[in-house]
């Protein structure tokens, strides 16, 4: 699963593109590596941790899953994603396979993701940070 990231994310991220790593290894990118740089999440089972046996990567199955871990795996995007109360920023946009999803949209392995984060500007809102 490859998601391209947007805005200020880039810089958070530490990359243009992020790819979710499952139990089969990243997905290759075909990407020219030179234009675009790629960055593995990596999605380790609660159960796994718990129990002591060896981590088993697991891919987000929704939306609002994939978010979270972006933001657990680079906590500078966290004032981009969410407001001060961990919800969701309203104004960040997920288009999915070239559809506009929810948070609830299901996710597979195979999909295509743009993640374009809370912009400054527009209506006079700004982003706070929380501290």
């Amino acid at each position: 699963m490859e998601i391209t990231v947007y805005g200020p994310l880039r810089t958070a991220a530490d990359g243009k593109v992020l790819t979710v790593a499952t139990a089969t290894g990243p997905k290759t990118n075909a990407r020219d590596k030179s234009v675009s740089r790629s960055n593995t999440l990596t999605n380790t089972s609660e159960e796994s941790e718990s129990t002591g046996a060896s981590s088993a990567e697991t891919s987000p199955e929704t939306v609002s899953e994939l978010i979270t871990l972006i933001a657990e795996t680079y906590p500078q995007t966290r004032s981009h994603l969410f407001d001060c109360e961990g919800t969701v920023r309203p104004s960040v946009r997920i288009i999915v396979d070239g559809n506009k999803a929810s948070l609830e949209t299901q996710l597979d392995s195979s999909a295509d993701i743009q993640l374009f984060p809370a912009m400054r500007g527009g209506s006079g809102h700004t982003i706070t940070k929380c501290l």
